[in-house]
């Protein structure tokens, strides 16, 4: 698959005066990176709006826009921690409490190869900063060449339902707001408290007093602790599609999904082209 390409270099995307990601080890880059870390460690995320420059946002929004059309779409019910149906427990039992999520993917083998996203994707420099703000020594690019890199489309009724992350982070990248709804609400680092299973059956019945909401706004860098995190996309509304890339890593040099994943997200098992996340 091959797409037109736009000259424009990931350095050229992110707003690097703002952001100074491209060297970490200078001086100024360890400082900033120092601070993300902090940010991260107190909160739980590290949000960095307007990460992406004005004209590669609107590039990167035409572009998902265009590949929205190719999004697989999920319908399903979950508890809180995704686990499954437990006959044994009491019918009150907060992991009885289902929750409903609708929510399409486009998958990163539907990419094409100049992709501007894809560009992103593959940048050092980005996948060396998000190691550094999560502590990890090293990170790769995920080696499944369809979860790669995907983008999360949530059209009218879409929504995501309450839950922890079975993966310990998430980094996304706000790119399309809808018109109304698909707000990021969350319950920050809950996971483990002696009283964690109080405030997650407190939310789950409808509960504001732990509620945190992150605005949307188009261009923000996220790097999310989502394994800690209680957190939701409530349901969006209205003709204008919400459109959030989900980018992942590992600190495996080989991880991958497996086909039951695969099939769940995005329809399928297997690519429609024979490429990794590293080419």
């Amino acid at each position: 698959m091959k797409t037109l390409d736009t000259g424009i270099a990931p350095a050229d995307m992110v707003d690097l005066l703002r952001y100074p990601i491209e060297d970490i080890t200078s001086t100024k880059g360890i400082a900033f990176a120092d601070r993300c870390r902090q940010r991260y460690l107190q909160s739980g995320l590290c949000a960095l709006p307007n990460f992406i420059k004005p004209p590669s946002l609107d590039a990167l929004r035409v572009e998902a826009n265009r590949e929205s059309g190719k999004a697989f779409f999920c319908d399903s019910t979950h508890n809180a921690y995704l686990t499954q149906d437990d006959p044994h427990l009491p019918s009150d039992d907060i992991a009885k409490h289902q929750e409903s999520t609708v929510v399409g993917s486009v998958a990163f083998d539907e990419l094409g190869d100049d992709a501007l996203l894809r560009k992103l994707y593959l940048w050092d420099p980005l996948k060396d900063f998000i190691a550094y703000v999560l502590g990890k020594s090293s990170l790769y690019r995920f080696a499944d060449p369809l979860g790669a890199c995907s983008i999360n489309v949530f059209v009218n009724g879409g929504k995501h339902g309450w839950h922890f992350d079975e993966s310990e982070f998430t980094v996304t990248l706000m790119l399309q707001q809808p018109r109304h709804g698909g707000s990021f609400e969350y319950v920050p680092r809950i996971r483990g408290l002696p009283n964690e299973r109080q405030i997650v059956a407190n939310v789950l019945r409808g509960g504001r007093d732990h509620v945190l909401e992150l605005p949307f706004k188009p261009g923000t860098l996220l790097i999310f602790g989502g394994s800690l995190t209680l957190h939701r996309v409530t349901v969006v509304t209205g003709s204008l599609k919400r459109l959030v890339p989900v980018l992942c890593y590992s600190e495996q040099t080989d991880q991958r999904n497996s086909d039951a994943v695969r099939t769940l997200f995005w329809g399928r098992a297997k690519p429609i082209r024979q490429q990794t996340a590293h080419d």
